[in-house]
């Protein structure tokens, strides 16, 4: 059986998590906090990073896009990318935008973390006017299709559910209307509430 290593608030572990789901795979999930670097991960990555897949054959597998096309490979039904090659390239854009929003908001909320007088107030900014762009970018280009829930759709509800989490104080919703009535819809997914966060 498939083995899955993640932290329950990655947003990287939880777009794998739900592709897993949405391709009816079973797996067994291990819960780690990778900052601990604890033993059983690091025997398995010694990156001590989430998420870490285990294949049935014993091969771990790194990083959620490596996993995602290993996924896809691997079982290829239902597919996480569209029939064509134009459909497929419009899904990978949104979905390498989401992973670069994913990104940004977790960079800020390193640079949070740090002792004040260390945290750059331009770094902070910076990353916020580059999500506030991706975010235009995303309202405008994400076909909100409801018939499908493929590679793209994962990236959106991930990276719009880890602002949620990390960045509440953000007002995304009042620029981006499509998109929250879209993330309204998709957060009732079973894959999407299987994977939820906790309020932290």
């Amino acid at each position: 059986m498939l083995k899955l290593m993640l932290s329950l608030t990655s947003p990287f572990a939880r777009k794998v998590k739900v592709a897993l789901i949405e391709k009816a795979l079973p797996f067994e999930e291990i819960r780690v906090d990778p900052w601990a670097v604890p033993k059983v991960l690091l025997q398995a990555n010694p990156l001590s990073q989430v998420p870490t897949l285990v294949t049935d054959t014993g091969e771990t597998l790194v990083n959620s896009e490596t996993i995602l096309t290993w996924l896809e490979r691997h079982a290829p039904s239902p597919p996480l990318l569209p029939a064509g090659n134009a459909e497929a390239a419009r899904a990978l854009a949104i979905a390498g935008l989401c992973q670069g929003m994913i990104e940004m908001t977790v960079a800020i909320v390193l640079e949070r973390r740090r002792a004040p007088e260390q945290q750059s107030a331009a770094l902070i900014e910076r990353r916020t006017q580059a999500l506030q762009r991706a975010m235009a970018q995303l309202e405008n280009r994400f076909h909100v299709q409801r018939d499908r829930f493929q590679i793209d759709a994962i990236g959106v509800a991930c990276a719009l559910g880890y602002l949620d989490l990390r960045l509440p104080e953000w007002p995304w919703r009042k620029s981006a209307p499509r998109l929250t009535d879209w993330q309204a819809w998709a957060a009732a997914r079973p894959s999407l509430q299987a994977s939820a966060p906790p309020a932290v």
